[in-house]
């Protein structure tokens, strides 16, 4: 059977986000929907070797993220799962050929995150205190550092969600369910309404 590179037809992704009504203009929160940017997950006993000898750092233990070049966030899920998340979409031909590259692997199996899980982007410094509404775990920078990884629940939708810092700024990456992305992100400019 012939493969097919999910990463081969960036420009028929859409997004199923209603971006019409952006919430209160007034809050400090930025809200970003990545959801059509590129991204891959691979899983496997021999992911982290095959993302090291193609020249990505990968983080050191679970539940970690890292920046790679200002805009390619690498999350380490898993002692054996990694997810890449391009935030600035300029990295699709790297995605692209991770895709291709891996193909042959016996112990490297892809992940299709580009189409199962929604992408947002949250920063400003009040994101913290958005989340604390509608997640209960602590995402304060004090107990919650930059490359912190929490799989958990936010707004009842389970949700993996990243702090990371890229030039100078800090932001939250947040990835769930593409079924409840609309729901969600309605939630989250909800919840972020009340932070002028």
């Amino acid at each position: 059977m012939e493969s097919f590179s999910l990463s081969a037809v960036p420009n028929l992704r859409k997004s199923r986000i209603d971006l019409s009504d952006t919430g209160s203009s007034t809050s400090s929160i930025r809200y970003q929907d990545c959801t059509v940017n590129s991204r891959v997950g691979f899983r496997g006993q021999g992911a982290a070797s095959f993302l090291t000898s193609q020249g990505l750092p990968i983080p050191s233990q679970a539940n970690q993220s890292l920046l790679f070049e200002d805009s390619l966030v690498v999350l380490r899920l898993s002692k054996t799962e990694f997810w890449l998340v391009d935030i600035e979409n300029t990295y699709h031909e790297l995605i692209e050929k991770l895709e291709l590259s891996s193909e042959p692997l016996e112990d490297v199996y892809r992940l299709f995150c580009q189409h199962s899980h929604a992408c947002f982007l949250f920063s400003g410094e009040q994101t913290a205190s958005m989340f604390s509404k509608v997640c209960g775990v602590d995402l304060r920078g004090d107990v919650f550092p930059v490359g912190s990884i929490a799989q958990t629940s936010v707004a009842r939708v389970n949700a993996i969600v990243a702090r990371q810092e890229g030039k100078g700024k800090e932001y939250y990456l947040l990835l769930s369910d593409l079924a409840s992305s609309q729901y969600l992100w309605e939630a989250l400019l909800d919840a972020g309404s009340e932070f002028a």
